[in-house]
């Protein structure tokens, strides 16, 4: 083995580490911090603030809620307990002081920290980045799906109440605009209605205010 392969082998050393109960919690919000570290654990912030690299694998549930329509985000620990640690230096003593730290995992009393080879950190984080681009795929699919079917619901409104005479390529939003000056009252004042909640809808991109909107 050269000097260049040791040195490389002594960039990857990962350890895990038994967490205190709790604080796998969200952390309190800090206004400046870089945006990996938003909605980083109690855990995570205390190892980082003493400069010391940590992962911790999460998954996420992306919910609506049923009555506000709110987005809920929760990001939670894949592995209850557990998160690992980059000890390039070997720096245990100095992890084992952080107060979020009961342990560094170890297979008995006696025996040295457990060292996770760099190959099975780097597939967790791979699988934890693709469920992640999958979730906010769906969830941006959902939102064009809704707002579609929502958009579709107001054309047809439209349709019901302006005049006969749209040509097929003219939308129904352009015959709006083109015919609404020659509306009586009432009608007018609907289709200014549904214009603007169609208008609404394509402004605002969140799951929300498309639930607002119908």
């Amino acid at each position: 083995m050269n000097g260049n392969t040791a040195r490389e082998q002594d960039n990857t050393r990962w350890y895990a580490v038994r967490a205190v109960p709790g604080s796998q919690r969200p952390a309190k919000a800090i206004e400046g911090l870089p945006s990996y570290r938003i909605d980083e654990s109690v855990l995570e912030r205390q190892l980082r603030n003493e400069g010391i690299d940590v992962y911790m694998p999460t998954f996420r549930i992306v919910v609506k809620h049923h009555r506000t329509n709110e987005i809920i985000d929760r990001r939670l620990p894949l592995l209850v307990g557990y998160a690992f640690v980059h000890l390039p230096s070997l720096e245990f003593e100095k992890v084992r002081s952080v107060d979020s730290v009961m342990c560094m995992l170890a297979p008995s009393r006696n025996a040295g920290p457990v060292r996770f080879p760099e190959s099975t950190i780097s597939k967790l984080m791979l699988a934890e980045f693709e469920d992640r681009q999958s979730q906010r795929f769906g969830r941006e699919t959902a939102i064009e799906t809704e707002r579609f079917m929502k958009a579709e619901a107001l054309r047809g409104q439209l349709k019901k109440i302006l005049p006969k005479g749209r040509a097929r390529t003219v939308s129904m939003r352009e015959w709006a605009d083109r015919v609404i000056d020659r509306m009586n009252g009432d009608s007018k004042e609907r289709v200014l209605g549904i214009i603007k909640e169609l208008d609404s809808l394509y402004a605002d991109d969140s799951v929300a205010s498309i639930g607002e909107v119908a």
